[in-house]
């Protein structure tokens, strides 16, 4: 959408379900798709005479998202309680952090010059501020029937950590909010604290979004949106919301400032409340939780431990490597996929000993791209659970770079790898007979014969018929005992045929 007059200004309020053993203030499980009301006990249900503990792991998790995300931390945070009914919150509070939050003053870097979609004049980066991070456990779920009239509540989520991050209002477009999220959830997935799931709930985004006529400082009246459960419905949900307060600025009306649910069937959104203050929910400290105290230490033994993200690795992929920019995108876009590559082109190259490294490592890059994404998306795995680890794609990727196995043959070897994991690439490829044969001794008579028994086809080919020169291929590999370089049946026939293009060499 091009917003000609007007500027739209996008903050986001973003939860980060974490991936722990444990709920943020108890022992409870927290495993995605449990029966309901299974996996509750009275400190998430709030009963009587309970007592929360704080999870440590949600704090060290914090800490990374905050370290990976440039912000600041603090010394000390405290929790507070976030008032408010709903039938799924039992308590009738939600524990949080209120105005001493665990990080804070951050930014996440977003690339539209990459994105497809961007206009052209987009700048290469921008930096979208962070005002804070915080811990905070999850509500409840409400399950409505609009059928029947009646709602189930499911308390599983109840205690289940999150982390909640919310921008500054420095998106200027819907697409930039998903380049936003599409960027953080990558970096929590590197990081190995979330795996931001959207479909799942992992990652929740609300949006606070208003516009403005360009050039003027002063925001707008901002409404809030809900129920978006994939990247593409934040996008989808920010254009129409866009264009609904550009058309009421059009027209002279009013923006009420309120909370606003997408129907994502309908493409529509549609008033869920007026938008509540922070006052509304009478923040109170939590008597029941001390401060969190976070020493420098810790904070540098966090950093240390972080891994290699996304963008330094994808540099580090180009430069020394020796990936093509393309290539280096893909295979960093997920840590899983990136750990992959590093590992098979490091059995490869104890392999090769040397040579090409960077034809090498493209090799590798090649396979990955092609084959083993395409089983990965056609069976709905995870990297890890391939059959055919690094180890066994470095033996293919070794015979395909000696060509000991053609191109085709290479695929076929594979197919094979993955049916049967106890056995190598080089094994498969010999019970199969796919092992490339390269004696030149072996292959010239073969097509030799092939030409002497086509004659006119020969003659026919030699008039300018150039396209009969793959049936002459198509006949020596189907004459040949084995799997013959098709490289080498190709040059000993242009050999062959041009030398017959002189009746003197008519025996040759």
């Amino acid at each position: 959408m091009a917003y000609e007059k007007y500027e739209p200004v996008i903050g986001l309020e973003v939860h980060v379900q974490l991936q722990t053993n444990a709920k943020i203030f108890s022992p409870d499980a927290t495993a995605f798709g449990a029966a309901p009301n299974t996996q509750v006990d009275p400190i998430s249900l709030g009963h009587p005479g309970t007592l929360p503990v704080l999870n440590e792991t949600v704090v060290t998790y914090a800490l990374r998202l905050g370290v990976a995300t440039h912000c600041s931390i603090a010394d000390r945070s405290a929790f507070a309680r976030k008032h408010y009914f709903y039938p799924d919150l039992p308590k009738g509070y939600q524990i949080s952090q209120y105005d001493t939050p665990i990080c804070y003053d951050g930014y996440v870097e977003i690339f539209p010059g990459e994105d497809a979609d961007a206009p052209p004049s987009s700048p290469d980066s921008r930096r979208i501020g962070l005002t804070r991070i915080h811990m905070e456990e999850d509500a409840g779920k409400s399950i409505h029937d609009p059928s029947g009239g009646t709602t189930q509540l499911d308390y599983n989520r109840c205690g289940v950590p999150l982390l909640e991050m919310v921008t500054e209002p420095d998106l200027r477009s819907p697409r930039e909010a998903y380049l936003f999220l599409q960027r953080l959830r990558q970096l929590v997935r590197y990081l190995g604290i979330s795996d931001g799931n959207m479909e799942e709930g992992s990652l929740r985004c609300d949006a606070n979004v208003s516009v403005r006529p360009r050039g003027r400082e002063a925001f707008g009246t901002r409404t809030e949106l809900k129920n978006m459960n994939s990247m593409r419905h934040v996008e989808q949900a920010l254009d129409y919301e866009i264009a609904r307060q550009i058309a009421a600025e059009e027209r002279g009306a009013s923006i009420t400032q309120q909370t606003l649910l997408w129907d994502a069937d309908a493409g529509t959104t549609r008033p869920m409340r007026s938008k509540e203050e922070a006052h509304d929910y009478r923040y109170l400290p939590d008597p029941d939780l001390v401060e969190v105290e976070v020493e420098d230490a810790m904070v540098e033994e966090v950093r240390e431990g972080l891994p290699e993200l996304p963008r330094a690795r994808r540099q580090r992929f180009v430069e020394e490597v020796g990936l093509p920019e393309y290539d280096a995108g893909v295979l960093t876009e997920e840590r899983a996929v990136a750990d992959y590559f590093e590992e098979a082109l490091r059995h490869l190259y104890k392999r090769t000993k040397g040579g090409d490294t960077d034809a090498q490592a493209k090799a590798v890059s090649n396979f990955i791209m092609t084959e083993v994404m395409r089983v990965l998306n056609e069976r709905d795995l995870a990297v890890d659970e391939l059959a055919v680890g690094p180890e066994r794609l470095a033996q293919l990727v070794f015979l395909r770079l000696e060509d000991k196995v053609s191109s085709n043959g290479a695929q076929e070897v594979f197919e094979a790898m993955l049916a049967e994991p106890d056995k190598s690439a080089g094994r498969i490829a010999d019970e199969r007979d796919l092992i490339q044969v390269t004696d030149r001794g072996a292959i010239a008579p073969v097509v030799k014969g092939v030409l002497d028994d086509n004659p006119n086809k020969v003659t026919t080919y030699l008039e300018g018929k150039d396209g009969l020169f793959g049936f002459f291929i198509g006949q020596v590999m189907q004459r040949f005992d084995g799997s013959p370089d098709p490289e080498l049946v190709r040059s000993l026939l242009q050999e062959k045929l041009d030398a017959r293009r002189d009746p003197a060499n008519v025996d040759e």
